[in-house]
């Protein structure tokens, strides 16, 4: 991921409406699909993505169990300073991804569960079911009237877990979900996250004139060292 210049961030569903948000936001660039982590890829037969411009278009076939949309960036970030991470979502048609976070609620490495925040409950997230017993037993609200009996408003769970690290972050649409549109971007920790594809050089030629400081795999420290990886032959 390459950070690029400061930008605001708005969330949208359907029409893109802003909301306030920290100005200092940092920016930083998704390289799809390098900077997924395959192991938490959820995206099933009947969903799907591509980079558009700096956006992501997620659009799923139909309505069935494969019909999901579901990607993951590493992270490492305490709960406590994840800030309130929201999408900026346009819709075609059907509803918007929900934010995802995967936490290792008690700081020991492992993963506990995910977090999700979806639009339609405002700023109430809630645990997947698959999350550890623990997690649900300590969450701060286990009523109904969420998206699972176990949630809380963010800043509620990092109170129930003041250790948590989310070592992970994303979206997740469906499954089951028929739906189509962009996401322009996520914001996360302060950061605002775009979206593009790999640049790949593919000759000495292609280091000059600045061409070296465009490729992003590899990375290049500079035009020299670029031209000795093509030199060396790898």
């Amino acid at each position: 991921m390459k950070r690029l210049l400061p930008l605001a961030t708005v969330l949208a569903v359907g029409l893109t409406v802003a909301i306030s948000t920290p100005a200092a936001a940092a920016s930083a660039t998704i390289n799809v699909p390098n900077d997924f982590v395959p192991a938490l890829s959820d995206t099933r037969a009947s969903g799907h993505y591509e980079v558009v411009g700096t956006a992501l278009h997620i659009y799923t076939d139909n309505a069935t169990s494969t019909a999901k949309v579901a990607e993951y960036i590493a992270s490492g970030v305490p709960l406590a300073s994840a800030g309130e991470p929201s999408l900026d979502y346009t819709a075609s048609f059907g509803i918007a991804p929900g934010f995802q976070l995967v936490v290792d609620f008690d700081g020991d490495g492992t993963n506990d569960g995910i977090l999700v925040g979806e639009t339609v409950y405002g700023t109430d997230w809630w645990a997947s079911n698959g999350s550890a017993p623990f997690v649900k037993q300590a969450a701060p609200l286990k009523t109904g009237g969420s998206g699972s009996a176990y949630h809380g408003s963010l800043e509620a769970w990092r109170m129930a877990f003041p250790q948590a690290i989310v070592s992970a972050f994303g979206f997740s649409l469906g499954s089951g979900v028929y739906a189509d549109g962009k996401l322009n971007a996520l914001q996360f920790a302060g950061d605002r996250y775009t979206f593009s594809t790999p640049v790949v050089l593919t000759s000495k030629s292609d280091c000059k004139n600045g061409g070296w400081a465009t490729s992003s795999a590899p990375v290049f420290r500079n035009q020299g060292d670029c031209v000795r990886f093509f030199a060396s032959g790898r």
